[in-house]
């Protein structure tokens, strides 16, 4: 803020006045910025909305570069992933259930409920 140039004193009345005036503006100044200093809420907010556009800024200037992917694409991404899990999961079981049979664990229901008793006999008698 500019200093009003000091000078020996008034000469005359209506220039006393006018600086006191001048005085008083420039007080109710610093007064309104130590006021606004000491609102800490005030100033979060403030902060806060800066920190908002700033990033609101951002997310579009992003938006802006990088260019969209019309949503049959994504789509069909998503479709194409679901189908390559499903036929993963398809030939995984193929390839266990041949190596069931070539190893000899293929069995029967009544095999493997024959197999299930006689391991819940062990456990009991243990």
């Amino acid at each position: 803020m500019p200093q009003p140039p000091r000078s020996a004193g008034a000469k005359g009345p209506d220039e006393l006045r006018q600086q006191i005036a001048m005085t008083r503006h420039q007080l109710g100044d610093t007064v309104e910025e130590l006021v606004a200093k000491t609102d800490v809420k005030a100033r979060a907010r403030a902060q806060v909305a800066e920190l908002r556009g700033s990033a609101s800024h951002a997310a579009h200037s992003v938006r802006e570069r990088v260019p969209r992917v019309p949503r049959v694409v994504v789509i069909g991404g998503v479709g194409a992933g679901v189908a390559a899990a499903a036929v993963g999961a398809v030939v995984w079981r193929q390839h266990e259930a041949s190596r069931a049979v070539m190893c000899g664990r293929r069995r029967s229901a009544s095999a493997l409920r024959r197999d299930v008793a006689r391991r819940v006999q062990r456990m009991r008698r243990m």
